[in-house]
C-alpha cells in the first residue's frame, strides 16, 4: 500500500528508521505497478527497520540501484539522478532524502495513472437465484 511520501524535505529536518522504510515501501508499490507494463528482476525490499536496526549505505545502494532500474522503461520530466555509489560514512542530506522521495513518486503518479488504463477481463457472479 502506498504511503503518501514527505516531498518537502528541508535542512532542519531529521531523517529516521520510518523514513527510509516509507521509501523502500513506495519503491516496492512502484515496483509492482511496473510489473504491469514489463518483466522485472527480482528486487529486495526491506521495511522491517526499527530504532536497533537501521543499515544505510547498503539500503541506500540497493533503493538507487531500483529506482534507477524502475525508471529505465519511462523517465518522468523532474527525475533526480540517482547516486548509485554510496559508502559507509558518506554524508545524507535533506537532497538525498527528497531524491528518494520525490523518485519514486514521479514513477508511481505515471505508471499508477496508466496502470488503470490496462483492460481487466473477468466474470463476477452476484447473486443466489437461478436464471
Amino acid at each position: 500500500m502506498w504511503i503518501t511520501p514527505k516531498l518537502n524535505w528541508v535542512a532542519t529536518d531529521y531523517y529516521n528508521f520510518e523514513d527510509l522504510n516509507r521509501v523502500e515501501n513506495n519503491t516496492a508499490v512502484v515496483a509492482e505497478l511496473v510489473d504491469f507494463f514489463v518483466s522485472l528482476p527480482p528486487f529486495v525490499f526491506v521495511t522491517g527497520r526499527n530504532m536497533q536496526h537501521i543499515e544505510f549505505a547498503d539500503s541506500l545502494i540497493r533503493i538507487e540501484n531500483t529506482q534507477n532500474a524502475l525508471r529505465q522503461r519511462f523517465m518522468p520530466k523532474g527525475w533526480m539522478t540517482n547516486k548509485l555509489d554510496w559508502a559507509p560514512n558518506d554524508r545524507f542530506t535533506f537532497n538525498d532524502a527528497r531524491r528518494l522521495e520525490v523518485n519514486a513518486n514521479l514513477l508511481y503518479r505515471h505508471y499508477k495513472g496508466n496502470s488503470e488504463l490496462i483492460p481487466r477481463c473477468g466474470a463476477v457472479i452476484c447473486g443466489e437465484g437461478m436464471i
